[in-house]
């Protein structure tokens, strides 16, 4: 296999690794670059599309987490009773967190103190309810080895970043915990 396709090959296989979902991928590989334009061939879009292994200025996902002020997890689980979710977010000065299923094992969508606050304005249910219905998918979930630059994207489409590493969650990212990660590099 000649140097560009063995890049396809590679950039196929990160991708796959990296995909959260099981699909086809189908590697095109052209005879020769002669007749050709191709972004296999263009470093600066393979760089900027992790196809390059080539490390962040900004570091990963990893280093954010250890340069975090260290405090334990907090989650919840599926079937919770708003009066707990909001006494667990006080408690532990969380503005939304993670909610397992009900085994435990596996996330089911995150809780946010907005959801809160809209059932008790609007008078959805009580303190006793479940916080079923409050379950959100506002979130995005990345491994410690996802590059920090990556993040301002993801961001934009999503409230919080769970990091999961073998299905475990092993840290929650917020947008500030970006910021002060950010603004600790800056002075440096």
């Amino acid at each position: 296999m000649g140097g560009s396709s063995g890049a396809a090959v590679a950039g196929a296989i990160k991708y796959a690794e990296m995909s959260k979902r099981k699909e086809n991928i189908l590697v095109l590989l052209p005879d020769g670059a002669q007749k050709y334009l191709s972004k296999i061939f263009d470093d600066k879009w393979m760089r900027e599309n992790g196809f390059l292994d080539e490390p962040d200025p900004l570091g990963t996902v990893a280093e954010l987490l250890r340069a975090k002020k260290q405090r334990p997890l907090v989650s919840t689980h599926v079937g919770e009773k708003v009066r707990d979710v909001i006494a667990l977010m006080r408690d532990h000065g969380v503005s939304q967190m993670p909610v397992m299923d009900r085994d435990g094992k596996r996330l089911a969508g995150i809780v946010a103190e907005v959801d809160l606050l809209k059932h008790l304005v609007e008078g959805e249910g009580g303190l006793d309810a479940p916080i079923d219905a409050l379950v959100e998918s506002d979130y995005a979930t990345v491994t410690p080895a996802t590059r920090v630059h990556l993040l301002r994207n993801i961001f934009n489409d999503a409230a919080i970043v769970v990091v999961e590493e073998r299905d475990t969650i092993v840290g929650v990212i917020t947008k500030i915990d970006l910021i002060e990660f950010l603004a600790e590099r800056r002075r440096a």
